[in-house]
């Protein structure tokens, strides 16, 4: 199904792709095939760099064949709203980055939460991040979700309850999240988050 929404996707927005737009889809496509061949190793080894918040990051899993075609419609519904409470706290683009090192180190800042740090683990075959903050202004723990690079970007997203309570701990709370998880409670798996380029 997937296969048959990205191939109609191309095919209807051929016109209106440029020769980079063909250039970055490609270098995006060939990254997830050689992540997938490698069992997700491709992920663990190039997160170690400098990455620069751009937008919200949504995706979605189910197992229902109809919730998934219709993943494409509430991406476009749930984006601008996490844009919104995302803006509310602070992180916008210029103003949020994380930094991943080799010895499993980071430093962030997201919006009003500046030089964050703390550990992290990451398991490829899984692609699952545990993010273990060090205490400071802003109490955020341990926080799991998932972390994925496609060409040049990297997607950082968490599990719908661990998003809303990461952005209501960074400000207060947001009424378009609470739309966003009713809005989302039938999918098997929903992720939001972030989506970064590298620096």
């Amino acid at each position: 199904m997937r296969i048959l929404i990205f191939t109609l996707t191309l095919l209807l927005g051929a016109q209106q792709l440029t020769a980079q737009s063909w250039s970055d889809l490609l270098k995006k496509t060939a990254t997830e095939a050689v992540d997938k061949l490698t069992g997700g190793q491709l992920t663990e080894h190039a997160i170690n760099a400098t990455w620069n918040y751009t937008e919200p990051a949504v995706r979605l899993e189910s197992s229902n064949a109809l919730s998934e075609v219709g993943s494409l419609a509430i991406e476009s519904t749930v984006t601008p709203k996490l844009t919104t409470a995302y803006s509310i706290v602070g992180i916008k683009s210029g103003a949020a980055s994380f930094i991943f090192n080799e010895g499993k180190s980071f430093t962030a800042n997201l919006g009003r939460a500046k030089n964050l740090s703390g550990s992290y683990t990451f398991d490829p075959t899984s692609h699952t991040i545990t993010l273990n903050f060090a205490s400071g202004r802003f109490k955020l723990g341990k926080i799991s979700g998932k972390a994925y690079i496609s060409g040049s970007e990297l997607q950082l997203v968490f599990p719908v309850t661990k998003l809303v309570d990461l952005v209501t701990t960074l400000g207060s709370s947001i009424g378009s999240l609470k739309t966003i998880a009713t809005l989302l409670e039938r999918y098997d798996e929903a992720y939001l988050g972030f989506a970064f380029t590298k620096q």
